[in-house]
């Protein structure tokens, strides 16, 4: 009749007609004071939920708590038929009812019901998912909405996890296609419209945007463009090692290594040279610069000409024209609250264009136009310190304005640019490491959330190439874990995938898309 598989009693208002005629006493436990389960009763009568008086004969003396008689487990007894069948045929809701089950059946066959109940909690079997759904949706959850089901390949016969399907190459190629045709109709589209440019709504800037998204796009998933990974640390060593990523492929290869070790570095591109900026060398910070021609058969790294006017890392360099513009960075106790421009003409000129309301490091720095957007960071060396501001430099006017700030403070976090918006990635926000993904949109300071990463990550490094954000490496400061993952959100489905592992754990490193031949 009775589960006996936890404490106490039922509740009085899982009955049927609660509001109006309550549960006769004589059926309520006299210790949990709820509707009898398992009943047992002493030598006079009083009855008891069988958990109920072993857990008070157990912590207790061996007396029933109503008369004191004496009393042991071996001398309880059942309770007159009379007062079990009145129980048993006391109408009961579900255990399941908060799960959605609405039945009501006597508590007679309450287990029966509950054993085989459509509304019980079920975890799926598929490996690795850890989902829990009601029993009568397991077999459709597993079938038709686990991301870890396993389908069949149309294309192989093979057998994949849905959730990696999207990395599997014969999805891949066939995405490509279907890229290349419709770049092909995008590419007719433009053609139409430069004809009929009078009846065209877009304006001239979002046409062109457009146009570099899909192209960007489509030589990204052709293996036109690579991705280069730069420096960092593993936990252990401070890197001078290089990789290099490839869609079509999905694997990283080993490019050559840099002059010199460097870990949170920053790197921009300039015509056909990737730079790779400042950083710590073993334990102290450098004002070096590497660069990388691509153009060479035999790629290899060289030390620049170019030099930045202070030793740093955790600081940015982005490339705005024929100059670098350096914004922060640290130096032991020291942090920058500089903004630089270095000229990437010969003799490399530098000159400080102004100075933040405050020192920044390990910050976001993206350009917007010609304006300069420096996105939270650390006023100091410590984590704690981490800051919500936002400022913005406009090379027009020389300027630097405070911005609305973000809802939390934030460093440590990867970021791109993406139509007038910064989307800050990851990060550290007080000890605590993040995988949330925000949008900042410029002009109106708003925020927008985007769709959480799969793994925590601080320290990542990021680049996007059309509308797909790459994000690479990292670490876990809760298990102090190094991270050689890779995932990546398409900006036009909003869903976050696993790519190959790099062959590197990465913390701190720096990332750019290698410039086409």
């Amino acid at each position: 009749m009775a589960r006996r598989d936890s404490f106490g009693g039922y509740e009085e208002e899982r009955f049927e007609n609660k509001f109006e005629n309550k549960v006769d006493i004589k059926l309520q436990c006299s210790i949990c004071l709820k509707v009898l389960k398992d009943p047992v009763q002493c030598p006079n009568e009083h009855y008891f939920c069988r958990s109920c008086i072993q857990k008070c004969l157990h912590e207790n003396s061996e007396t029933c708590p109503v008369c004191q008689h004496h009393l042991t487990e071996e001398t309880l007894t059942k309770p007159p038929r009379l007062l079990t069948e009145l129980l048993q045929s006391l109408m009961i809701r579900c255990d399941h009812e908060n799960r959605g089950c609405r039945e009501l059946v006597k508590l007679e066959f309450l287990e029966r019901h509950v054993n085989s109940c459509g509304y019980s909690p079920t975890r799926c079997t598929n490996a690795d998912c850890a989902e829990v759904m009601n029993r009568h949706e397991k077999e459709r959850h597993e079938r038709e909405q686990c991301h870890f089901r396993k389908i069949v390949c149309d294309e192989c016969g093979e057998q994949v996890i849905w959730k990696s399907s999207r990395v599997h190459s014969c999805f891949m190629r066939k995405e490509m296609d279907d890229l290349a045709r419709r770049f092909n109709v995008f590419q007719k589209d433009m053609r139409e419209v430069k004809e009929k440019v009078e009846q065209v709504e877009l304006t001239q800037e979002e046409m062109a945007y457009l146009t570099k998204e899909a192209t960007e796009r489509y030589d990204l998933f052709t293996g036109r463009q690579k991705i280069f990974v730069c420096g960092g640390d593993d936990g252990k060593t401070v890197l001078n090692s290089v990789e290099s990523y490839s869609w079509p492929e999905n694997s990283w290869t080993l490019e050559p290594a840099m002059q010199e070790a460097r870990s949170g570095p920053s790197a921009f591109v300039h015509g056909r040279e990737i730079y790779v900026s400042g950083g710590v060398i073993g334990t102290k910070a450098t004002d070096s610069v590497d660069s990388l021609n691509v153009d060479k058969e035999n790629l290899e790294w060289l030390k620049s000409p170019v030099k930045m006017p202070l030793k740093c890392h955790g600081h940015t360099m982005v490339r705005h024209e024929n100059s670098a513009i350096l914004t922060g960075g640290r130096d032991g106790d020291n942090v920058s609250d500089g903004i630089y421009e270095i000229s990437l003409d010969p003799a490399h000129e530098t000159k400080l264009l102004t100075q933040m309301p405050e020192p920044r490091c390990y910050h976001s720095c993206q350009i917007n136009d010609n304006q300069f957007v420096v996105v939270g960071g650390k006023p100091t060396k410590y984590a704690r310190d981490a800051t919500n501001t936002v400022y913005v430099y406009d090379l027009n006017n020389n300027k630097c304005k405070t911005l609305p700030p973000l809802p939390f403070a934030i460093s440590q976090m990867a970021s791109v640019s993406y139509k007038g918006n910064v989307i800050l990635i990851g990060g550290v926000n007080e000890a605590q490491t993040l995988n949330s993904v925000v949008m900042y949109d410029v002009k109106t300071g708003k925020i927008k959330t985007l769709p959480c990463l799969n793994q925590k990550r601080a320290g990542s490094a990021a680049v996007i190439t059309g509308n797909v954000i790459i994000v690479m490496g990292g670490y876990e400061c809760e298990t102090k874990t190094f991270l050689s993952s890779v995932e990546c959100l398409d900006l036009s489905s909003n869903v976050w995938r696993e790519l190959s592992p790099m062959t590197t754990k990465r913390r701190t490193a720096t990332a750019v898309v290698k410039p086409l031949f």
